[in-house]
Order: structure tokens, then C-alpha cells, then sequence
């Protein structure tokens, strides 16, 4: 029970450091999603920072990785960013956009791992 409430703390606290990143106004004044992209890049990191320095299987590995970094990061809002660009037309902007999430999101994640396994 303690591991549940454990993991809903951790995925509230990382959907409100979402809310508030998304939110920034310097987001406001770029063409493409941003605040989304600046998320889960930075959750990307995290992820493979954590994943070598956190015991898998314990509580605090469900609370950091399923819990903040799963509230943090969202896919959901990503596609919801490629529809967006998609209704507008903006068939350029989808590409370029849908292709730096994969492709940042993959390096930053390695580098998290390079960075948390030489700790």
C-alpha cells in the first residue's frame, strides 16, 4: 500500500513540474511545442540518470521512475502536439518536430546513462 501511495506522490509532484514547465512563457513566442519537447527531453535524462543509481524494485525506483518521471514526461501530450500540427497543415513543422523528440529524447536518455553509470 505504502509503494502505491509512494508512486502517486512522486507522479503528482512530476505532472506539476510538467504544468509548470509547459507554462513558461518563453514557450509562447516558438511555432512548435516546446514546453512538451523540453519535458520529456529533460525526463529522458533523468531516466537514464536514475535508472543505474536507483535499486530496481524498490520504492523509491517506483516512486522516481514510474511515478515523477512518468508524471513528468507524456507521450499523450506529444501526439496531441502532432495532431495539432497536423490539422494545421503545418506538415514541415509535424516532421521536423515528431523527428527531435525521437531523436533528443534517445540521446538524452543515453547520456543519462553514461552519466549515471560513471557515478
Amino acid at each position: 500500500m505504502i509503494g502505491i501511495l509512494l508512486l502517486a506522490l512522486g507522479a503528482a509532484l512530476g505532472a506539476a513540474v510538467r504544468a509548470y514547465i509547459v507554462s513558461l512563457k518563453i514557450f509562447e513566442r516558438f511555432s512548435l511545442p516546446y514546453g512538451t519537447f523540453t519535458v520529456n527531453v529533460v525526463g529522458a535524462f533523468l531516466m537514464g540518470l536514475s535508472m543505474p543509481l536507483i535499486i530496481q524494485g524498490s520504492l523509491l525506483y517506483f516512486m522516481v521512475i514510474f511515478g515523477f518521471l512518468g508524471g513528468l514526461t507524456t507521450y499523450s501530450a506529444f501526439t496531441l502536439d502532432q495532431l495539432r500540427l497536423f490539422e494545421a497543415k503545418a506538415f514541415r513543422k509535424l516532421i521536423k518536430y515528431t523527428f527531435m523528440m525521437m531523436f533528443f529524447c534517445l540521446v538524452a536518455l543515453a547520456l543519462g546513462l553514461l552519466v549515471g553509470v560513471s557515478v
